[in-house]
């Protein structure tokens, strides 16, 4: 059974590749004085592997589940993270200087 490669699997694929092919154009140009074929064409083969996997990236639609706005956090059982009511003071002496400033 053949594993299922991911979108940003095919995402990570791509960003390699183009890399590589980057580093062979480099390498091309740096010996651009004495032509190499071998060069030429891992440049070559390069750009094209890489311009597949962006191609495939792209066309690959959104994972199901994946959008992290879909799932709530793992802490949404707190009832306290999602108060909306400020915190009350407690234990405070209502006659000290502390908490007579403005508000």
């Amino acid at each position: 059974m053949k594993k299922q490669i991911t979108k940003k699997g095919y995402r990570v694929l791509a960003i390699v590749w183009t890399l590589a092919a980057a580093s062979m154009a480099v390498a091309f140009v740096r010996r651009l004085a004495e032509f190499n074929l071998m060069l030429l064409l891992l440049l070559a083969l390069s750009a094209l592997i890489a311009a597949n996997f962006w191609k495939t990236y792209h066309r690959i639609p959104e994972e199901p589940g994946r959008d992290p706005f879909d799932v709530p956090p793992r802490f949404a059982d707190d009832p306290e993270l999602f108060d909306d009511e400020p915190p009350v003071p407690r234990h405070l002496n209502k006659d000290s200087e502390e908490n007579t400033h403005e508000r």
